[in-house]
C-alpha cells in the first residue's frame, strides 16, 4: 500500500480469534465516516512469519469485503518493525484515524496506546453492530482530555445520528468543579452546532471514579460505545478498585470501548 493523504480506519489483523469481528466493526466505522479501510498486520518476529504469506491472506480478505464496501476503498498493509515505530508510521505516513481491534488484543495493545496519536477501539460484539454506534457514553470530568473524547463522539454523532450521553462528574464544592463545568460548557457549545441528540447525565461521582461509573451507565444501555481516556499511571488503589482501563474493558461485555491517549494530541477527522 502506498502512502497517501486519505484518512483511514485501520483494523488490527493478527489472524487470531476475533479478527473477523474486528473487521466487521472497522467496516461499520469506515462506512459511517466514509473513510478508507485498511487491514493491518504486524509480523511477529518470534514466529518468523513470512510477509508474502501474510500479504496474501490480507489480500484475500480485502477482496472478499471490497464488494460490500462499494463506496469505500479497502487496502492492506503488512509491516516488519517494532510496534512503537509502526504506530508512529500509521499516524504520520498512513493517516490513521482510529485502530480497531478485538478485545483479545487488549494485553498487547493497551500498553502501547501511549505512543499512538489516534484512539484504539476495542470491540467484541458479533451481532447488531450498527446499533452499538448509535448510543455513545462520554464521561466528562475535570481533565482537559474530556473535550477530546467528546470531539470523537461528535464524529459518530453527526455522521451516524447517534445519541450521546454526556456523563458528568461531580466534584462537590471543590475548585475542580469549575473545570468540569468549563468542559461541559465547551462540549455543549460544540454539540449545539450539529443536529445529533445529546443529553447531560449527572453522575454524582468524582472524576477519579468516573470511568467505572460511566461503564455501569453504558452497561445499562445493553448496546453502545463507551469512550474513555487512558492514563497509563494507575495507582495501587485504582487497580484494587477496578478503575484501570484494562478492567473497564474486561467488564464491558458487548460494549465497544474506545481508548484515547490522554498524553498526546490526536489527529482529527477531516471532512
Amino acid at each position: 500500500m502506498m502512502e497517501n493523504g486519505e484518512q483511514k480506519i485501520f483494523v488490527w489483523c493478527n489472524f487470531s480469534e476475533g479478527m473477523d469481528d474486528a473487521i466487521l466493526h472497522g467496516m461499520m466505522i469506515a462506512l459511517t465516516l466514509q473513510k478508507e479501510l485498511c487491514l493491518f498486520h504486524l509480523l511477529d518476529r518470534k514466529l518468523h512469519e513470512n510477509s508474502e504469506i501474510a500479504e496474501a491472506r490480507l489480500r484475500g480478505t480485502a477482496s472478499k469485503i471490497s464488494p460490500v464496501l462499494s463506496t469505500i476503498s479497502v487496502k492492506y498493509l503488512v509491516r516488519d518493525q517494532n510496534i512503537k515505530d509502526s504506530l508512529k508510521d500509521l499516524a504520520e505516513l498512513y493517516e490513521c484515524l482510529v485502530l480497531v481491534a478485538h478485545k483479545v488484543s487488549v494485553p498487547q495493545l493497551l500498553p502501547v496506546l501511549q505512543y499512538a496519536a489516534f484512539p484504539f477501539l476495542f470491540v467484541s460484539a458479533k451481532a447488531n453492530i450498527d446499533q452499538i454506534y448509535k448510543r455513545i457514553v462520554v464521561p466528562v470530568g475535570n481533565i482537559k482530555k474530556s473535550k477530546d473524547i467528546a470531539l470523537w463522539a461528535s464524529y459518530l454523532g453527526r455522521h451516524n445520528g447517534a445519541m450521546i450521553d454526556i456523563f458528568m462528574a461531580d466534584e462537590g464544592g471543590s475548585a475542580d468543579q469549575k473545570d468540569v463545568k468549563s468542559n461541559l460548557f465547551s462540549i455543549r457549545r460544540l454539540y449545539g452546532k450539529f443536529r445529533f441528540p445529546f443529553q447531560v447525565i449527572e453522575s454524582h461521582t468524582p472524576t477519579w471514579k468516573l470511568q467505572k461509573a460511566s461503564l455501569n451507565h453504558a452497561l445499562g444501555l445493553k448496546s453502545g460505545l463507551l469512550i474513555i481516556a487512558a492514563s497509563f499511571k494507575p495507582t495501587f488503589l485504582d487497580s484494587m478498585l477496578g478503575l484501570t482501563e484494562g478492567k473497564v474493558i474486561d467488564k464491558s461485555e458487548e460494549l465497544s470501548v474506545m481508548c484515547v491517549n490522554s498524553q498526546r494530541d490526536f489527529y482529527t477527522f477531516c471532512g
